[in-house]
């Protein structure tokens, strides 16, 4: 879930506004949307595709109680219900545990789900033909809580459960053309199930509605609560988290970070004399130099702490290497010729400092060298 929220907290905030005024109607968001919100969904269902497993093992062992001791059924047909419910349907759920419960099981969540949906429509259409052939009725809606559940099997996705109930329906009606027994029943049960379908599809839909709705905030929210609104550079609280985490990679994997504090000398004069627009224009030309000349790597950081100071940290540098990419920087920030009022042009300050994290050493005392 974290990581999730990670990913999301990257996605651009111009995305994520234009999907909300284009609207969500369609059920379907743009490539650059969608691909991350089915890793969010995936997410968020995994735990409850688990749960509904379990609680398909209960009713399994209810139904099988029920019928032994209460209804009993004619001696063939129970033997069969017990084949299909407890040697094939139940199997198929405790393995679908199993695998959502290992760590690869967001991988396999949408293949769990369609054999755990697929596994009970057979189970419930073969029931009733075979109680039919040994002279009674099928006592338990089984076809009829699948149709309920698809849009939950189906991992919330509108179009993916309408497609799986159409079929069910297809299923059934042909089952029936095939054992010759297609009739007034039938049609009734299609009725029913149709009913039940309507009403699981609906709630499918508005579900689904809202789980993008709140993608959608959730993510503008992360994204501007640790995102700089000027330089779309992490802010102090985004910085200070990834930071956190680089670090506690670096102490376990005993790789080395370098650590940089960069000033732009003389801001406050700039600011004075040309006014917060002219500076907010210098920000956002150090920001991008920043991000071109030391955030090359997936695992380089850059933030922006506050006014016109601003940290990179850099993951797995070669050996005494931090101090010639802040001089990069500072080269890159003097060949922008950037005018000041008081001075000929723009130039920054740099502190650095590279270490391997040990012992009791944080990644705050690193920022403090570096500022020192």
């Amino acid at each position: 879930m974290q990581r999730c929220h990670r990913n999301r907290a990257e996605l651009p905030e111009s995305l994520l506004l234009a999907q909300l005024e284009r609207g969500l109607g369609e059920l379907q968001f743009v490539p650059a949307l969608e691909r991350p919100f089915r890793r969010y969904l995936r997410s968020r269902l995994i735990n409850h595709l688990r749960l509904a497993c379990v609680a398909g093992l209960v009713l399994i062992a209810a139904t099988q109680l029920l019928s032994t001791w209460v209804l009993a059924p004619p001696a063939g047909a129970l033997q069969w219900q017990a084949v299909l419910l407890c040697g094939v349907l139940a199997p198929v759920l405790v393995h679908a545990i199993w695998v959502l419960s290992r760590p690869s099981g967001l991988r396999w969540l949408d293949a769990v789900a369609m054999a755990a949906v697929g596994m009970l429509v057979l189970v419930g259409l073969a029931l009733p033909a075979i109680y039919q052939q040994h002279g009674a009725v099928f006592p338990f809606p089984l076809t009829e809580l699948a149709v309920v559940v698809i849009p939950i099997l189906a991992a919330r996705r509108f179009p993916v459960a309408l497609g799986c109930v159409l079929l069910v329906l297809f299923a059934l009606a042909l089952r029936d053309l095939l054992l010759q027994r297609f009739g007034v029943g039938t049609m009734l049960q299609l009725f029913n199930l149709t009913m039940f379908a309507s009403v699981a599809l609906a709630g499918g839909f508005v579900q689904e509605w809202v789980l993008r709705r709140h993608f959608l905030s959730e993510g503008l929210y992360l994204l501007r609560s640790v995102r700089d609104p000027l330089t779309q550079l992490l802010n102090r609280r985004g910085f200070d988290a990834e930071a956190r985490r680089i670090w506690a990679t670096a102490r376990r994997e005993q790789q080395s970070v370098g650590v940089a504090m960069i000033d732009i000398d003389h801001f406050k004069q700039l600011n004075d004399a040309w006014g917060h627009a002219a500076g907010d224009r210098m920000l956002s030309r150090l920001a991008e130099v920043l991000r071109s000349q030391a955030a090359r790597r997936p695992m380089d950081l850059v933030g922006r702490l506050g006014g016109e100071e601003f940290a990179v940290l850099s993951y797995d540098l070669p050996a005494d290497t931090v101090a010639a990419q802040a001089e990069r920087v500072r080269e890159a920030v003097e060949a922008l010729a950037l005018d000041h009022p008081q001075h000929a042009t723009v130039t920054i300050s740099v502190g650095c400092t590279q270490l391997i994290p040990r012992g009791d050493v944080t990644v705050s005392d690193a920022l403090a060298v570096a500022d020192s």
